[in-house]
């Protein structure tokens, strides 16, 4: 998924809609994957267990860099099974 953002704005994410055919319980998990970004500091991802999060793309993010977050969506089932989608914010 690609989106863009100004600094200082709030970027909504969501994982809202996973389901588990099993009808296993799932684990969420936001975080930001530094290595494949541009940008180079860090943000704060709120409710980053929850399905949906968010973050505010920091102040000194400039145009053209990249944020990179990722969400886990993991079950308790046996076996555990994970699933991973990425969110990349480009700044404008």
């Amino acid at each position: 998924m690609n989106i863009t953002a100004k600094p200082g704005t709030k970027v909504q994410l969501s994982a809202k809609g996973s389901y588990d055919p099993d009808g296993n319980e799932l684990v969420y998990k936001w975080w930001q994957y530094k290595e494949a970004e541009t940008y180079k500091g860090d943000v704060e991802i709120q409710n980053a267990n929850e399905p949906e999060a968010s973050f505010i793309v920091p102040e000194n993010a400039s145009k053209g860099q990249t944020i990179h977050i990722v969400c886990s969506v993991k079950d308790n089932g046996s076996p555990k099974l994970t699933r991973y989608q990425r969110v990349i914010v480009t700044i404008n």
